[in-house]
């Protein structure tokens, strides 16, 4: 049985220079028994549960990030840290609503493998392999879209065929070096790379189980044409231009990259 809902406590320092800038999220019963025994004794700090903190901050050329870093007392003396979360914002900074310190407050007392012992400390982002794990991400998502399209139900023709008999689902994706199919690939091409996904050529050919000189050739098409931007020396990777964008709608590039993602197109 889950445990009930915290009603989560929101609070910042008004005092502190740093005001908006960062804050504290607890569990409304300890904000309440701290404070009483704060009153009482002046000395004790209280035990305060799980307490989760959010720090602003801008990294150079990167931008504003929001750091979330979340607490558990152990006791009134002695407090471990657990999680460490970086969330990349805007030009400006949103502030922490209720729902949503709501939910990582839940999210804190329902999870049961927090360690028994031991906690985060500032070596450990030395020694943590942050690039493997963001290519594992992106690996994963890739594996789960592949396998998607490996099911008969989700697989599609690129290039319509129109004639074929209703009801007949072809479990091959056919590709020709027409522009219609050229464009269909350097959007796909264009996608892969602004997610930062390594060796994008490499992981759509594996998609779309096409060789490689098939998505070359339609890359080569599309930069000969001006839709797709030229890619960075020794970077993989490239952007549609406003002309290829134009082609790609009009001849119905959204609807059939659709069919071969078997997915609806962000916006």
């Amino acid at each position: 049985m889950a445990p009930k809902r915290p009603i989560a406590v929101i609070w910042t320092d008004e005092s502190s220079k740093a005001k908006g800038q960062n804050g504290l999220i607890l569990d409304e019963k300890w904000a309440k028994s701290a404070t009483e025994q704060s009153q009482a004794e002046p000395d004790e700090s209280g035990y305060l549960g799980h307490v989760i903190t959010w720090h602003d901050v801008k990294v150079g050329d990167q931008g504003n990030f929001r750091v979330f870093v979340h607490s558990l007392s152990r006791s009134s003396k002695r407090r471990d840290f657990f999680s460490f979360e970086v969330q990349r914002h805007g030009r400006i900074h949103q502030p922490v609503e209720q729902e949503e310190a709501d939910a990582r407050l839940y999210l804190a007392t329902v999870a049961t493998n927090w360690a028994g012992e031991g906690q985060i400390k500032s070596s450990l982002f030395r020694e943590l392999p942050s690039g493997q794990v963001l290519e594992e991400h992106t690996r994963q998502i890739d594996a789960f879209i592949k396998g998607v399209l490996s099911l008969p139900s989700n697989v599609a023709l690129l290039s319509d065929q129109r004639d074929r008999p209703k009801g007949v689902r072809r479990e091959t994706i056919a590709f020709s070096s027409s522009q219609k199919d050229a464009i269909v690939l350097a959007k796909l091409y264009a996608i892969r790379s602004e997610t930062g996904t390594t060796r994008v050529a490499k992981r759509i050919c594996e998609e779309l189980n096409i060789e490689s000189s098939i998505l070359y050739t339609a890359v080569r098409i599309a930069r000969s044409k001006g839709w797709l931007t030229e890619g960075t020396k020794g970077v993989a990777g490239a952007r549609m231009t406003e002309e290829g964008e134009a082609f790609f709608v009009k001849h119905d590039g959204p609807s059939r990259l659709e069919k071969i993602l078997g997915r609806k197109l962000g916006k």
